[in-house]
């Protein structure tokens, strides 16, 4: 069995392999971007690093998430890059079995792309977040690009696009 962390997003479960989390911060202050995604937050500064944050429910379900003590920032490693996953709460961290769940879901034609699989978590069922689909596509690409311009001219001095 794997260990995931666990998180709720619309009422729903979902989970991300411990070994692709850095770490849980509490952020609530993002720096906004012009002409990115509407589920691009902005990004956050860690590290000396800035990080996108994409809100996981405003990517999955067209509603952004509501902001409460609750709400946390899942950061993550992808294709060599940090995102950060804004959350409406943390569940826990929890070793969990893998389903069947996925070839039902498959065979009616249900099954979305940003699910990878079924895990279950005691009577519950949780999404496994493929973060292929969070992050792999054209309005994520563009807020990369954003970010590298913003540090290369601050590399430079130039303090411009």
């Amino acid at each position: 069995m794997e260990q995931y962390v666990v998180f709720k997003s619309h009422n729903q479960l979902f989970a991300i392999r411990v070994k692709n989390v850095d770490r849980v911060i509490e952020a609530n202050r993002f720096i906004a971007l012009p002409e990115v995604a509407e589920f691009i937050l902005g990004v956050y500064e860690y590290h000396d690093n800035m990080i996108p944050i994409v809100d996981v429910r405003k990517k999955l379900f067209g509603k952004f998430s509501e902001q409460s003590e609750e709400s946390k920032v899942i950061l993550c490693r992808w294709q060599n890059h940090s995102q950060g996953l804004y959350v409406e709460d943390i569940i826990g961290i929890s070793y969990m079995e893998e389903t069947n769940y996925e070839q039902d879901f498959v065979q009616a034609l249900l099954k979305k792309g940003y699910i990878e699989k079924f895990l279950k978590l005691e009577d519950e069922v949780v999404m496994l977040i493929e973060l292929d689909y969070l992050f792999n596509n054209e309005q994520t690409k563009q807020a990369f690009l954003e970010l590298e311009q913003l540090a290369n001219a601050e590399e430079n001095g130039d303090g411009s696009n």
